[in-house]
């Protein structure tokens, strides 16, 4: 008996130490707690994104109302992380690459589905769905029957060229082809479709290659 209630002592609860949540305009951020941490920090690194240090017995929410509380500041250091990356994309280990792609495909799952449906209802487009892809060809595509596909990259680009990308698939589900009807109906809806246009054409889709042997 006497060792039982000694062996009591011994039992602890379990404690999560990290979580992973996805957030809008932001990608996936990596909540860690730590022992040794005394106060929450923030850091934001080419290919392993976003990540919140908190003291081991701090609430999730308050670690999560303080990332919230800086997210002006974490877009600005993506998008620097994103030209690092791309300055540097064949200093990449295979692993390195997996996981910076992984990371772009979380944004853009947690972005470019919600930024289609909100331009659709905008300018009066229906379609059937979005899928997200690793192309490397092409920044977008709509099928015959209307389903949207958008390219992981994207997230690469600046805010108003995806728009750009975005409407102009929503206009092949009207028209199929780049007939004048076409251009006609993308300036209707963007306002300087051939600028646009010409402005895209100067972002190439960097995929973030392998280091060589």
């Amino acid at each position: 008996m006497q060792f039982a209630n000694v062996s009591a002592y011994f039992i602890y609860p379990v404690c999560v130490s990290k979580k992973i949540r996805t957030y809008p305009f932001i990608g996936e951020v990596n909540f860690v707690k730590s022992r040794r941490a005394r106060r929450f920090t923030l850091t934001v690194k080419p290919w392993r994104g976003v990540r919140v240090t908190l003291p081991w017995y701090s609430a999730w929410r308050d670690a999560e109302a303080f990332m919230l509380q800086n997210t002006s500041w974490i877009k600005e250091k993506l998008r620097l992380a994103v030209l690092y990356e791309q300055a540097a994309p064949k200093t990449l280990s295979d692993e390195e690459r997996k996981l910076a792609e992984d990371q772009l495909r979380m944004k853009a799952l947690a972005y470019l589905p919600e930024r289609t449906a909100i331009l659709a209802k905008d300018h009066g487009f229906t379609y059937r769905r979005v899928s997200i892809r690793r192309s490397r060809t092409r920044w977008g595509s709509c099928s015959g029957v209307n389903n949207i596909n958008l390219s992981i990259f994207l997230m690469q680009l600046p805010s108003h060229l995806i728009d750009y990308v975005i409407l102009h698939e929503l206009v092949h589900t009207v028209h199929k082809n780049h007939s004048p009807a076409f251009w006609e109906r993308l300036e209707h809806h963007t306002g300087n479709a051939r600028g646009l246009a010409r402005e895209i054409k100067k972002h190439r889709i960097l995929p973030l290659a392998p280091a060589s042997n």
